[in-house]
């Protein structure tokens, strides 16, 4: 899915359906789509079927998996770096703050994914 804002400049690629054409359920790509949602953000998606990524799409960020961003040329390709990007560029008072007051906060919840992405369920085996 590439994410393009109203403006056309600016884009962001996230992972697709297993399609090739839905929207894909990857946490990080939804992350980023909550973000501008939240931020009422105007953008058009188009999807992308990265098991044929297109050529453009490699030359762009080579050995890269979605999501990324690129603005001004410039590609940036960590999510949490993405999150204070957007947050830093869509300000107040066209765009609503997200950021929590205290920045400490931010890491909060960071490990919980990593923690509970590889649980698969209580154990089924009885003695």
């Amino acid at each position: 899915v590439s994410v393009s804002s109203s403006s056309g400049g600016d884009s962001v690629a996230v992972s697709a359906g297993s399609d090739g054409e839905s929207i894909g359920n990857c946490p990080f790509s939804q992350r980023l789509f909550m973000i501008l949602w939240l931020k009422g953000v105007i953008f058009n998606v188009t999807t992308v079927d990265l098991k044929r990524k297109p050529a453009d799409l490699q030359a762009l960020a080579p050995g890269v998996n979605p999501p990324f961003v690129t603005f001004n040329g410039e590609v940036k390709v960590d999510v949490n770096k993405i999150e204070e990007f957007l947050e830093e560029k869509l300000t107040p008072p066209r765009y609503p703050r997200l950021a929590p007051r205290h920045p400490e906060a931010n890491s909060a919840g960071i490990d919980v994914f990593a923690k509970f992405s590889a649980y698969s369920g209580p154990c089924t085996d009885t003695v």
